[in-house]
């Protein structure tokens, strides 16, 4: 736990509760992640790898019995608006089985609180009683304040992180016994009720689960609909950073959204045509990403139209599954750029994951040897063949990104760096890079960032991933 975090909540927390006892009060702390590969194929049941890094987001929980729920804090050193509200609204209020859970701020300053909110509604809303002592009955009200080093908007799970933190103070006061798949799913609801948010279970599992550094670990997922398969112990001889742009993500459009409608939308054509051909066999099973690479280039991928309208989706193939979205009859679907992306996203990721097992099980000699350079300039033109997807075939980069991306191009595995790409929803965020540990590496790392102010007008922040302080919340 960041020692400086927790002083920091403490501090907040004795300024608002006065009179309060630190022993009463639960902390909890949940670290930054980074899509290292994989990114958008989790919503067409891909393989994906992340990490977590060492940027932490952090709340403080105390229970009150004045009625009063308080939430106050700060993230990247950025003041939120102090939001008071009645505990009745929210211990109180029960929400249909099956409904999402729906409790948002009214002022727009006000809503940063909603995953918050939408924590304590979750846990309700499955039954469990709120309070840190069970014989007293339900909770009715707490203070709780936040604080966060973890830039929102950066790619790095800001929100989930924060949800995660929360989750795991109640969870901890209260005794309340919730494995990490529960909780993790507890976390993505809790942030897609919140309007603009977007919460990925594979993404509140790396928070909750991450293990600790050194060595740096790679989490392995399957997207189907979400495990953790493994972490992968990094090879001694790699780093892997994570740059944040100083560029917000992508916020005006609903990516995650519709690349999951459209992934959808593919796999039912896809399943169609194995019916039309009468192949009793389907492989597909609801899962883009069990179409083969070859097969889907080979055979699939000349059927598929480039755009189709909704409403002749609709009168060809039928409707899909209400978890799939709303598909908009006089929308254009980008059907065949969409897969396109997601299939090879999906092998990139795979090929990625393997690279990096070869690596971490060979011995680590003094120097790299000729054969482990190779594998690492595989595993670097993945990375470089996801970013060139993203910016030429999605149009889902940003200038800053691609100049970071083409820098570490240029400078090549000849000065230890072997590819880089954009993460995450893209239009800004973070790049992930992949180095070695020479001095050539590092030379050429601070050359790039010290040119990126000259060129960007910012300062780009430096993270490497899974160092010391990348310990999931359940760790």
């Amino acid at each position: 736990m960041d020692g400086s975090l927790t002083d920091r909540l403490m501090l907040q927390m004795k300024s608002v509760s006065g009179g309060f006892s630190p022993s009463d009060t639960t902390i909890c702390t949940a670290p930054a992640r980074m899509d290292v590969l994989g990114g958008l194929s989790l919503e067409a049941g891909g393989v994906v790898a992340q990490m977590a890094l060492p940027s932490r987001a952090g709340v403080g929980l105390l229970w009150r019995d004045d009625g009063k729920m308080i939430f106050v804090g700060q993230q990247h050193g950025q003041k939120h608006q102090p939001v008071i509200l009645a505990g009745a609204a929210v211990f109180t209020q029960k929400i249909q089985a099956g409904d999402h859970v729906a409790v948002t701020a009214s002022d727009r300053a006000a809503a940063w609180t909603a995953p918050l909110l939408n924590v304590f509604q979750s846990l309700i809303n499955r039954g469990f009683t709120l309070s840190p002592n069970p014989n007293t009955g339900g909770a009715i009200g707490a203070t709780v304040v936040v604080d966060s080093d973890i830039r929102e908007g950066s790619g790095q799970a800001a929100s989930t992180a924060l949800t995660a933190a929360l989750l795991q103070a109640v969870s901890t006061s209260c005794n309340l016994s919730l494995s990490a798949l529960q909780k993790a799913e507890i976390i993505s609801d809790a942030q897609r009720a919140a309007d603009g948010n977007h919460g990925h279970v594979v993404d509140a599992l790396t928070v909750l689960s991450a293990q600790d550094g050194p060595p740096a670990h790679l989490l392995r997922y399957s997207a189907q609909p979400h495990s953790l398969l493994g972490q992968i112990p990094l090879s001694k001889d790699i780093r892997i950073l994570a740059l944040d742009t100083g560029v917000t993500c992508a916020t005006n459009r609903d990516i995650f959204g519709e690349f999951h409608l459209t992934g959808a939308m593919g796999a039912k054509i896809i399943e169609t045509i194995y019916r039309d051909l009468g192949q009793r066999h389907n492989p597909v099973h609801g899962y883009l990403g069990n179409v083969s690479p070859e097969l889907y280039r080979r055979y699939f991928r000349s059927l598929l139209p480039r755009r189709l309208r909704g409403a002749d989706f609709l009168r060809t193939y039928g409707g899909l599954d209400s978890a799939a979205g709303e598909i908009i009859p006089n929308n254009m679907y980008a059907i065949r750029t969409t897969l396109d992306h997601l299939i090879n996203e999906y092998e990139h990721a795979e090929h990625f994951l393997q690279a990096m097992e070869e690596l971490s099980e060979s011995p680590t000699d003094t120097a790299l040897t000729a054969q482990r350079r190779l594998i690492m300039q595989r595993a670097g033109r993945l990375l470089m063949a996801s970013h060139h997807s993203y910016r030429l075939r999605l149009q889902l980069s940003c200038p800053q990104a691609d100049w970071l991306v083409d820098e570490f191009s240029t400078a090549g595995p000849k000065a230890g760096a072997y590819g880089a790409r954009i993460t995450d929803c893209g239009g800004g965020g973070t790049v992930a890079v992949l180095l070695d540990t020479s001095a050539h590496a590092m030379d050429a790392l601070l050359s790039i960032i010290s040119r990126y102010k000259n060129e960007m007008g910012m300062e780009v922040i430096v993270r490497e991933a899974g160092l010391g302080g990348s310990a999931g919340a359940l760790i």
